[in-house]
C-alpha cells in the first residue's frame, strides 16, 4: 500500500478539516507515494518510537501528538525529526482531529470510565468532550476506579458531590472545566489541568479526577489498531512500547 492511502483511511474516520485551527495534524515527513508493508503507531514520535519502527523494518509512523508543532527553523542531529528523516520514516499526526472523531480519544475514553447514555458534548465549537452517566459512587471511588482502569494513579478534588453524570476530555482538558459544570456534569474527567482550573473546579464546586495526560489518551491506540488491520489485513501494524514521562498517584 502507499502512504496516501493510509493517510486517505485516517482522513475518512477522523477528518483532518476538523482539526482546531492552532494544531498541525496531518503530514509531518517523509514520502506520501513510498510504498510500506508495515505501520508503527505511537502517542508521540520519540527516538525510542522510531528505533522500534527501524527495528521492525516500518518505514511510516502514525502518531497522535504531533511530530512537528511549532515552526522548525533547524533539525538537529540527535532530535526525533532528525531520525525519523535519516531513517527513511515518513510521520503523519492525528491530534486534534482524532480527539473529536467518532471512536477517537474521547470515546474510548468515555467507554472505559463506564458512561451510559454517552453523548457529546460541544465547547468553543469543538465538540472534544464526552458526556454521560455512571452509578452513584463517591469522588475518591470513582477516582480510584479510573486509575485502575487507566493503569495509572488519579489525583481527585473531592466537592462532597455524588459522582453521576460526568464529563470526560483526554489529555490537556482543565480549559473546559466550565463547560462540564454549565452542562450539569457534577464530575470531570481529564489527563492535566492547570492550578487556575483546579482552582476553578472548586469554586464552581465541581468533582475533578486529573489521570494523566499519556493515560487518558493512548488507549486509542488500540483503537486505532484495530480499525488499520481491518482497513489493511495484509500488513503489519505494530504498536509502539511507550511509558509515561510521569506518574501521578491516588
Amino acid at each position: 500500500m502507499k502512504i496516501k492511502e493510509v493517510y486517505d483511511f485516517i482522513d475518512s474516520i477522523a477528518p483532518y478539516n476538523t482539526q482546531c485551527e492552532w494544531d498541525n495534524s496531518g503530514f509531518m515527513c517523509g514520502d506520501m507515494d513510498k510504498e510500506v508493508d508495515s505501520v508503527m503507531l505511537c502517542l508521540d514520535c520519540t527516538n525510542d518510537v522510531i528505533e522500534q519502527a527501524v527495528s521492525n523494518g516500518c518505514k511510516l509512523i502514525i502518531c497522535h501528538h504531533p511530530l512537528i508543532f511549532a515552526p522548525v527553523k533547524r533539525v538537529y542531529d540527535g532530535t526525533a525529526l532528525y531520525n525519523a528523516i535519516k531513517n527513511d520514516i515518513t510521520v503523519i499526526s492525528a491530534h486534534t482531529n482524532l480527539d473529536m472523531a467518532d471512536d477517537g480519544v474521547n470515546d474510548v475514553l468515555a467507554e472505559i470510565s463506564g458512561l451510559t447514555d454517552c453523548e457529546k458534548l460541544f465547547a468553543e465549537n469543538a465538540p472534544f468532550m464526552r458526556m454521560g452517566n455512571v452509578k452513584e459512587q463517591s469522588a475518591s471511588d470513582f477516582a480510584k476506579f479510573i486509575a485502575e482502569k487507566l493503569g495509572n494513579g488519579a489525583e481527585v478534588f473531592d466537592s462532597g458531590r455524588k459522582v453521576k453524570k460526568v464529563a470526560v476530555c483526554g489529555g490537556a482538558g482543565g480549559e473546559y472545566i466550565p463547560e462540564a459544570f454549565y452542562a450539569g456534569c457534577d464530575t470531570f474527567v481529564t489527563g492535566e489541568a492547570k492550578h487556575h482550573e483546579r482552582l476553578e473546579a472548586q469554586r464552581l464546586g465541581i468533582n475533578l479526577i486529573v489521570a494523566g495526560h499519556f493515560s487518558t489518551e493512548v488507549p486509542v491506540i488500540e483503537k486505532l489498531s484495530e480499525k488499520l488491520l481491518k482497513a489493511f489485513p495484509k500488513h503489519r501494524i505494530f504498536v509502539a512500547s511507550e511509558e509515561s514521562i510521569c506518574k501521578t498517584v491516588v
